[in-house]
C-alpha cells in the first residue's frame, strides 16, 4: 500500500527524507561495511534468534552514521509535534541488510513495561534506501514489506491483518513504538533500510 494511506492512522510519512544520491552512498557504505547478524532483545539480553528475526546489521563508518543521525535528529521537533510527545535525540541508527529469505516477525519496539519508563522508546522510524519491485532488477528487492498490525481496530475481522507499507527510496515512516509491526520475507534481491528510535524526553 502507498505510504500516504498510513497517514490516516496517525503515522508520519516523509516521502523524500533522503535524496537518491544519499541513498546510493549509504547503500554503498553498507555493502562495504562489516555485517553481523542482528539480535532481538529478550528480558534485557540481546541474542540472535533466527526464528524471530533474520537480517544483518552493517557497521558503517562514523561519517555515514553521523550523516543519518543528524538528519533524523533534525526531524525530532516535527515528530514531537506530530505525536504530541516530548522526544529526546534518536538512538544509534541500525543499518539493516535483508537478503532473500530474511524477515522480522511481528513485534513491538517498546513493551507495556516501557510505558512507565521515562527513558523508553516512544517513536520508531524506518528509512527505505532502495526500490521494491515485483520483478528482479538492479538495486531492487521483492517482498520485505513493512507490515503494521492492529490499525483496523474498528473492524473485528481486520485486527490480525497486517497492512503492508511499500516505501520508495529515500522515504521515511515514523510510528508509535508500541505499534505491532514486522517485515515479511524478502523474495528476491537485497533490501536496505535504516531503523532508529526516539526516546521519551524529560520534563
Amino acid at each position: 500500500m502507498d505510504p500516504s494511506f498510513f497517514a490516516r492512522f496517525g503515522l508520519y510519512v516523509a516521502p523524500d527524507f533522503l535524496d537518491d544520491e544519499t541513498c546510493r552512498r549509504v547503500r554503498e557504505a553498507m555493502e562495504t561495511a562489516q555485517q553481523v547478524e542482528a539480535t532481538v532483545e529478550d528480558e534485557g539480553k540481546h541474542e540472535v534468534d533466527r526464528s524471530h528475526r533474520k537480517t544483518r546489521l552493517a557497521k558503517v563508518e562514523p561519517e555515514t552514521l553521523d550523516l543519518v543521525r543528524e538528519r533524523l535528529n533534525g526531524l525530532r521537533g516535527t515528530l514531537s509535534s506530530h505525536f504530541e510527545l516530548e522526544l529526546e535525540e534518536c538512538e544509534k541508527p541500525q543499518f539493516l541488510v535483508y537478503e532473500e529469505g530474511d524477515f522480522f516477525r511481528p513485534h513491538m519496539d517498546s513493551s507495556d513495561k516501557d510505558s512507565d519508563d521515562a527513558s523508553g522508546r516512544r517513536v520508531s522510524a524506518v528509512i527505505f534506501l532502495n526500490e521494491a519491485s515485483a520483478e528482479p532488477g538492479p538495486d531492487s528487492y521483492g517482498g520485505g514489506s513493512l507490515s503494521f498490525y492492529g490499525l483496523l481496530q474498528d473492524d473485528p475481522k481486520g485486527q490480525g491483518v497486517g497492512l503492508p507499507l511499500v516505501g520508495s527510496p529515500g522515504s521515511l515512516v515514523a510510528f508509535p513504538s508500541h505499534l505491532i509491526h514486522g517485515v515479511t520475507p524478502v523474495t528476491h534481491g537485497r533490501r536496505y533500510t535504516i531503523a532508529s528510535w526516539f526516546l521519551a524526553g524529560s520534563d
